[in-house]
């Protein structure tokens, strides 16, 4: 018999240095923190069967955590091979007759309180990846190929009993780290583009692209006199030319600085925002009556929607009367959302920051917004002609807001959402002072040039201060955005290799395409019959559920087209606006169904 000390040093001492030693067995009383644990003798006998609690218990104790230090049981095994580079295989078993049969056996075999069964699954996470959750190989454990196939069995059946689940700690990125890039991007007519928005790297785009460096800083200051520019992170950078494509900000009702219930959505940051208190929502007051309110109150499912806009119908920024009537049945009738097909295993996700990245077209495509009044159907009730005249707090009630409307309209709510356009940012001083348009974005010229020496912009914090051509004019859209930085690029390189830079034909004509209430919108020129007064007169053709088409003309010339569905006439109709064919001979034929009117323009 050996002493309790010494055999308390035999059970602690790392399995993979002490020696095999036969001693008597000890029962070990428990205390209020440590379960009962009988210490059997360390030997190389492994006829006996240890039970599966027994390895469970073992597995909580003291004894096992100061054994392994913390660590998965195979992290401080070495194996023994001849050489320095090890068998693709480990050995096929550890133990032969009962007994141990190596003088180094595997993490499993050397240890016989380690019992692989399926609910032994404190053991079973030593031996799963926990990043995918895959069965760790024998060339990383060292375990014998009869122990590997014993733990592939018993981690398969905690699996399907559902002991052992695939989650696995959500990554947690920087994505200020992160920027837009367009994707998959192909023409559907001359002037019209279709494309994707991939969240990359910068520094996979600095690899890619070695000439350029990113900088994660915000803009404080330009010295247009010194070529140089300074930011909130203190750094001072020169530059030959700069082109400042900062974007804009939400333009949020007057009521917002107040209440924290109120918010705008314009990023990736404030889209982040809305998501995770929507989920606590029951009922919610959108206002606006652009791309992202009509957009949103689509989207939104297991919520009462109430929606406030100023006009007399609905997505008034793009569509017409006609067209709003085409998708109402959409709005009241709404699909519930299935969940975006996702072909990784299930994460749980943590809280991250996001950048506040500008949205790309269909930005709310892999978003699932559901409110938390999942037993009452969802509905939307349309406040037309109506604007947000005040909002209180309302104290001891299940909607803390009640927002009174000008027409005396009171609703009671949750969450309200500030969709009413945006304003060029101006968050930035600079020695000499912008020329700025009445909106207070910055005047560029052809070359998107501003009246700042070598100084460029692009996007929504320019004004564009040329003279447009006919069925041009500017929105604040990704499209635009995009073509509007692609030719400053082009120009600022002209003007530094001293070449003639013309202007993009993406300037001669109008067109965005996009999503509204599930249906594709394509619209092209002057489509609501801007720049022409009353003197022009439309052409309609609306298929129920289907199509919706509006042609505007003047003197007999297509000047603009709304085209809502899978109606192909896209390219058909971008050359008859900018080539300004007569169409006095085919009368009402031009939008007849039974006739292709491709057929005359081929």
């Amino acid at each position: 018999m050996f002493s309790l000390s010494f055999l308390k040093n035999a059970v602690t001492k790392p399995l993979w240095s002490r020696p095999l030693l036969t001693t008597a067995v000890l029962k070990i009383e428990s205390t209020p923190d440590q379960p009962i644990l009988e210490v059997r003798e360390i030997t190389k006998d492994r006829t006996q069967t240890i039970p599966v609690e027994t390895s469970i218990r073992y597995l909580k104790s003291a004894a096992f955590r100061k054994t392994y230090e913390g660590q998965p049981v195979w992290v401080l095994y070495r194996r023994n091979h001849k050489g320095a580079i090890p068998p693709k295989k480990t050995r096929k078993t550890c133990i032969r007759g009962g007994r141990i049969s190596t003088g180094n056996p595997c993490p499993i075999c050397r240890d016989e309180y380690l019992v692989l069964h399926e609910e032994n699954t404190e053991l079973l996470k030593h031996f799963i990846c926990p990043h995918t959750g895959s069965i760790l190989s024998y060339n990383k454990t060292g375990v014998c190929q009869k122990k590997h196939k014993e733990l592939i069995v018993a981690i398969k059946r905690a699996y399907d009993k559902g002991l052992i689940t695939y989650d696995v700690p959500f990554r947690e990125y920087d994505y200020s780290e992160y920027y837009s890039q367009i994707v998959n991007l192909h023409s559907i007519t001359k002037v019209l583009t279709d494309f994707d928005i991939k969240e990359v790297t910068t520094n996979e785009f600095s690899t890619k692209h070695s000439n350029v460096t990113v900088v994660h800083d915000t803009l404080l200051h330009i010295d247009d006199e010194e070529y140089f520019i300074k930011t909130k992170g203190d750094l001072k950078i020169k530059y030959k030319y700069l082109c400042l494509c900062v974007g804009a900000e939400p333009k949020l009702i007057p009521q917002a600085n107040e209440f924290p219930e109120i918010l705008g959505i314009r990023d990736t940051d404030s889209v982040e925002s809305f998501v995770e208190k929507v989920k606590h929502s029951k009922k919610l007051l959108v206002v606006g009556n652009g791309g992202i309110a009509s957009e949103l109150v689509y989207k939104i499912q297991n919520a009462e929607v109430h929606w406030v806009i100023k006009d007399r119908h609905i997505a008034a920024t793009f569509v017409d009367p006609g067209a709003a009537e085409f998708f109402q049945p959409s709005l009241q009738g709404k699909q519930p959302c299935e969940p975006p097909v996702s072909k990784r295993m299930r994460y749980q996700e943590e809280e991250f920051c996001k950048s506040g990245a500008a949205l790309g077209p269909d930005w709310y495509k892999n978003l699932i917004l559901s409110g938390a009044n999942s037993q009452a159907p969802s509905s939307v009730t349309v406040h037309y002609q109506s604007e947000v005249c005040s909002v209180k707090k309302v104290e001891d009630s299940e909607c803390p807001l009640e927002v009174v409307l000008t027409n005396g309209e009171k609703i009671r709510c949750n969450l309200v959402v500030s969709a009413t356009g945006v304003n060029p940012r101006k968050n930035f001083t600079t020695k000499n002072q912008f020329d700025r348009s009445e909106d207070g974005g910055i005047k560029v010229d052809q070359y998107m040039r501003t009246n700042l020496h070598d100084v460029y912009c692009a996007g929504d914090i320019c004004t564009a201060d040329w003279p447009l051509a006919k069925h041009w004019f500017q929105m604040k859209l990704w499209t635009q955005a995009r073509q509007m930085g692609c030719y400053a690029a082009k120009s600022m390189v002209g003007r530094m290799n001293e070449e003639e830079v013309l202007q993009d034909f993406c300037f001669e004509m109008f067109a965005h395409s996009t999503r509204l209430f599930g249906y594709k919108v394509i619209l092209l020129g002057l489509f609501n019959g801007q720049k022409l007064g009353t003197n022009y007169e439309i052409l309609l053709r609306m298929t129920k559920g289907q199509e919706y088409i509006k042609f505007v003309l003047e003197d007999n010339k297509l000047q603009g087209a709304v085209l809502i569905g899978d109606t192909d006439l896209e390219e058909m109709a971008e050359n008859l606006i900018l080539n300004q064919i007569d169409l006095s001979p085919y009368g009402d034929d031009i939008l007849n169904p039974d006739i292709d009117i491709e057929d005359y323009f081929d």
